[in-house]
């Protein structure tokens, strides 16, 4: 009888509906993150910080057992900041980290930093390696959601492992790059730049939109600099305030070099090509940098082999989309072509006054102990999702369906009363900054004005031009950007926020995703405390979730 009491809880349990979830632990945190990077860190600081007598659980949910994202393990280390009169307005969460780190930083030491920033709130507990494989929904609200662990193969595939985890929480967060709790909640989304003008859409994306293309870090070593910070030609040589070297540059080299040419003539069919640089060394006196460069292109964030044949597979690709394990291997598989290294090495610049080259004229790739190339360990998503205000976001969208529009993001006043953005100041839980970068979107994208030409931004909008261009001044965040469209006790700070495509193209740096963060752990501190979700907040609750922000040094105000 002994013996056959287990064999009958296992075949019985899966039929009463538990499946394997009944035979796990179950975890009842009050407020549950998904996603680690800054933006996930950033909430999950401030929700501890703003309710120390509440449970927090952050999960990291990629398969690395390290905190912040791209930002760390993913390898990019050159912080995309745009100072507004002088100063940093992206302050709180990411203004602490980023004092500490400096622009250019070692990505071990940054995830150290944020490591121990977090672990100063006893209330903060983190579960690593683990991704939402089942969410559970009833009335609007997320009752559970159902955790499995996730591990990197050699080949650098992200499978389920065994491990499983229930977490039932009060109100939910997804920091994740892909939208992947918002999704699976069942709440309607925009794919890539589908809300852009139909006239600027091509005639394959009126349906599904594609996403900005991806990118794989890489390190390599040999990158020469100036003695000192110099501007040379159109490559700039700059030292952050700890000493560490960034660089940007090439869009000469890009345009015109032959050999640049021929390998995004010959790749680009192939959904690869290689843009102007950004690159930093990890660290101050490092010899090893992180570079970006490497475009991967057809990339369907939402995609991932693990969920093959499942309801979390998107429905709606486009044909010839490759899942993130895909890109990720195909582009690690590229760098180790001689090619992109003889490319690559085509990214220098003679300065007149010595004559002497620097930029990437003597890189080499650096190798792990396989003789692979090392390579970010999650790949650089730009895009994915966003989340409409309402169910129906299509072509034309932009500046009517989302609570950021590309308007209000273009046109963003210098004072509270000024500006397409003065609307939300009421509102406000931050300020968002940077250039509208747009990354291409397909290969032809690069040579849409007739040649290869960056950025790209003009030329496949030249309404945005016409309009006059970069931002001049910050936008106002809005709440409203942190809720979707349906779910109540759920709060998105991530890739799915309420911004459409365009405006994205300045929001998505890591300090305003952090930014928006920030808010998302106040406001889930706040919604505990008066029993309210956060789509039912009021004035009052705005008004003290703005008050609380400023307590925790985030800069509301222009």
């Amino acid at each position: 009888m002994r013996k056959i009491l287990p064999v009958l809880l296992l075949v019985l349990l899966p039929l009463l509906g538990y499946g394997l979830f009944a035979l796990s632990q179950v975890l009842r945190p009050d407020v549950v993150i998904i996603g680690a990077g800054l933006d996930g860190c950033a909430a999950a600081r401030s929700a501890a910080a703003a309710a120390p007598d509440k449970k927090i659980l952050l999960v990291v949910n990629d398969p690395v057992p390290e905190l912040g994202g791209l930002a760390t393990v993913g390898g990019q280390n050159f912080t995309d900041i745009r100072l507004w009169q002088g100063r940093l307005v992206t302050q709180g969460s990411f203004g602490r980290w980023y004092a500490r780190a400096g622009q250019f930083y070692n990505t071990g030491r940054l995830a150290q930093i944020i490591k121990e920033d977090l672990s100063r709130f006893p209330n903060l507990k983190i579960l690593y390696g683990h991704d939402i494989e089942d969410v559970v929904v009833q009335n609007d609200l997320i009752k559970e959601v159902r955790l499995r662990k996730v591990i990197r193969q050699a080949s650098g595939k992200t499978v389920w492992a065994e491990n499983r985890q229930r977490v039932k929480g009060k109100i939910f967060i997804d920091a994740t790059p892909d939208g992947r709790l918002t999704r699976l909640a069942g709440n309607p989304l925009s794919t890539g730049r589908r809300d852009w003008p139909p006239q600027f859409l091509p005639a394959d994306e009126r349906e599904v939109a594609r996403q900005q293309a991806a990118t794989l870090m890489f390190q390599v070593t040999g990158v020469q600099t100036p003695p000192r910070p110099a501007q040379i030609g159109d490559w700039e040589f700059v030292r952050d305030a700890k000493g560490s070297w960034g660089l940007a540059g090439g869009k000469q080299v890009f345009a015109g070099n032959p050999q640049v040419i021929a390998f995004n003539d010959k790749y680009g069919p192939q959904g690869f090509a290689i843009k102007p640089v950004n690159a930093a060394s990890n660290g101050r006196d490092s010899r090893t940098w992180w570079v970006n460069c490497l475009l991967v292109f057809h990339v369907d964030a939402r995609a991932h082999d693990r969920d093959a044949g499942s309801r979390r597979y998107p429905s709606d690709t486009l044909p010839g989309h490759l899942t993130t394990d895909q890109a990720w291997q195909k582009a690690r598989q590229l760098l180790q072509n001689p090619e992109f290294l003889q490319a690559l090495r085509q990214f220098k610049v003679q300065d007149p006054a010595s004559g002497r080259w620097y930029g990437f004229g003597e890189a080499s790739l650096v190798l792990d102990s396989q003789g692979r190339p090392v390579v970010g360990q999650v790949l650089y998503i730009r895009e994915s999702v966003h989340s409409p205000l309402r169910q129906a976001a299509g072509p034309g969208s932009e500046n009517t369906g989302f609570a950021v529009t590309a308007r209000q993001a273009q046109g963003a006043g210098a004072a509270a009363a000024q500006g397409a953005d003065a609307g939300h100041y009421d509102r406000r839980i931050g300020l968002g900054y940077y250039m509208m970068d747009i990354n291409a979107f397909c290969p032809g994208d690069l040579k849409a004005a007739g040649s290869y030409r960056w950025p790209v931004t003009g030329h496949l909008r030249p309404d945005w031009l016409a309009a006059g261009g970069e931002p001049v001044n910050p936008v106002y965040l809005p709440f409203a950007a942190l809720l979707p469209a349906r779910t109540e006790n759920l709060l998105v700070p991530g890739y799915a926020a309420g911004i459409s495509s365009f405006a994205w193209a300045e929001l998505r740096v890591l300090p305003n995703l952090a930014v928006l963060g920030d808010a998302a752990g106040v406001a889930a501190a706040r919604s505990l405390a008066v029993h309210r979700t956060p789509r039912r907040f009021t004035g009052a609750d705005i008004a003290w979730l703005q008050q609380k922000l400023e307590q925790f040094g985030a800069r509301l105000d222009k």
